[in-house]
Order: C-alpha cells, then sequence, then structure tokens
C-alpha cells in the first residue's frame, strides 16, 4: 500500500474491549503480522461485505535486525563526509580517526555477514 493510499484512512473508530477480548484481538492479530488496529479494520470490512487489504506494520525478523545496521552505516557515512570535507578544505585527517573508521567499517562488515549467514 502506498503512502498515499494509507494517508486516506482519516477517520478514527474507537472500540471497547475487555483486557481478555484486547489480548484475543492482539493475539489474532500478531499471528496474521499485523497490528491490533489493523487487524480490526480487516475483519471489520470483511464481516461489512468489504475485502480490506491488510497493511502489515509489523517488522519481521530481518527487517528488525536490518535497522540497527542501516543506522550504523548512517554514522559512519556522515563520519565520511566529515573527514572528507576536513581534507578537501585543505585540512590534514587524522589518521587515527581514518584507523577508527576502518575498524567501524569491518565491524558492520562483521555484522553483515553474520546476518547474512543467519538467513541463510
Amino acid at each position: 500500500m502506498s503512502g498515499t493510499e494509507k494517508r486516506q484512512k482519516t477517520t478514527t473508530t474507537t472500540l471497547r474491549l475487555t483486557p481478555d477480548e484486547r489480548a484475543a484481538v492482539v493475539a489474532a492479530a500478531a499471528a496474521q503480522g499485523l497490528g491490533p488496529s489493523s487487524f480490526a479494520r480487516v475483519v471489520t470490512l470483511r464481516a461489512a461485505g468489504r475485502e480490506a487489504v491488510p497493511f502489515r506494520k509489523q517488522r519481521d525478523v530481518l527487517t528488525a535486525a536490518v535497522a540497527p545496521l542501516l543506522g550504523e552505516a548512517g554514522r559512519i557515512g556522515s563520519n565520511v563526509n566529515q573527514m572528507a570535507r576536513h581534507a578537501h578544505i585543505g585540512g590534514r585527517v587524522d589518521p587515527a580517526a581514518l584507523d577508527a573508521l576502518r575498524i567501524e567499517v569491518e565491524a558492520l562488515t562483521r555484522a553483515v555477514m553474520a546476518l547474512r549467514e543467519t538467513a541463510a
């Protein structure tokens, strides 16, 4: 589902449940890979005779594992940009900073390779 289609869902409906009912909805939603709101929307629309395309809100295991690696890659990229900017204006890049960056890249590479092995 595109972001545009998602934004078109602008009306909110409140549903009162007992704690046990809420737990049952959360469990059923999780079994379908959905959040409770998306699950309730899909089930309600189907009961009303309308087809609803579920919006998978919950991240899968691989996505959850990749997210911190992408954050680390962003931090490393920022460090590279800062060093390149400094070198471009005629500054000297500290060898210790380059070594620290190399260590970060190696750690990220190891993490990606470990993730790749577990996914295979």
